[in-house]
């Protein structure tokens, strides 16, 4: 008797670990940590993970805890991304086999660091490859002007820092949705006068914040799927104010990304989008 209920409880021990590992994402908790990648390197690890299939956020993560990033080239990503790749014979894009390699060829509390930091790369931003859309047509870029503007102080509404990029452009500008994705908000908002907010549909812990908008796309309402690329709005300077306040500021697109720490939570964090912003617009 007592046999049978210690194979019951292995099966059920066994059973809640495979449910976990399929589902550890819905379970998984841990920082959300600032993104510290360099937007002038940013386009050269997308590159080497293009070219090697070697996750960026491990060639980042290395980068940050040697140097903070101070000694890190085109070059030398590139090289650390086929020495992985080498290490792994060929297998870079496998998450085990990259760790590996990482622990092999690091001391145990530097390689410890290094893979917690590319965790938390890899659930923040997936991928630098898979294909996202800048905001805006390629026909309009050269109306378009950004620089980095994360963590800039605001005022209105009180002291508070930016958490976005704020990209600027003429009122009327169509504005792209930079991912597939579901709109879980529409509407007004004091600080972000009409915005629209969409979740990811393949990675749904990161949602993408467009705001100041003077109108919407045709056909925009909540709940619905859109495609990366489409339009979803237009250039404005609503916000800063009751509904329908315009004029507080130059026409310009704040664009926000931000992510919770397990699909079981609402929570969300803020990142810079403006790294991912400079990967995008270099892409055909």
């Amino acid at each position: 008797m007592i046999r049978r209920v210690l194979v019951v409880l292995l099966m059920i021990a066994a059973l809640m670990a495979a449910l976990f590992f399929i589902f550890r994402e819905w379970f998984r908790s841990g920082e959300v940590r600032e993104l510290r990648l360099p937007a002038d390197l940013a386009r050269h690890y997308a590159e080497a993970e293009r070219e090697t299939g070697v996750s960026w956020a491990y060639l980042a993560a290395i980068d940050e805890v040697e140097s903070g990033y101070e000694q890190a080239t085109p070059s030398s990503i590139r090289e650390r991304a086929g020495w992985i790749r080498e290490r792994t014979e060929g297998n870079g894009h496998s998450v085990r086999a990259a760790e590996r390699a990482i622990r092999q060829g690091f001391p145990d509390n530097r390689a410890e660091e290094i893979l917690e930091i590319a965790e938390s790369y890899r659930w923040m931003v997936p991928s630098l490859t898979e294909g996202y859309a800048f905001p805006f047509r390629r026909s309009d870029r050269d109306r378009v002007s950004y620089s980095d503007t994360w963590g800039a102080g605001r005022t209105y509404g009180g002291d508070r820092k930016h958490e976005g990029t704020d990209l600027m452009a003429k009122k009327g500008i169509p504005i792209l949705s930079v991912a597939d994705g579901v709109i879980v908000r529409k509407g007004w908002n004091r600080l972000g006068g009409w915005a629209v907010t969409v979740m990811d549909r393949n990675h749904p812990q990161i949602f993408y914040y467009y705001a100041h908008m003077s109108r919407y796309g045709e056909g925009i309402k909540a709940g619905q799927r859109v495609e990366r690329g489409q339009v979803i709005g237009y250039v404005g300077d609503s916000g800063y104010g009751p509904k329908g306040t315009t004029g507080k500021f130059p026409p310009h697109l704040h664009f926000g990304i931000y992510v919770r720490e397990s699909l079981l939570s609402w929570e969300r964090e803020a990142i810079n989008p403006y790294p991912l912003l400079k990967v995008w617009e270099a892409e055909k």
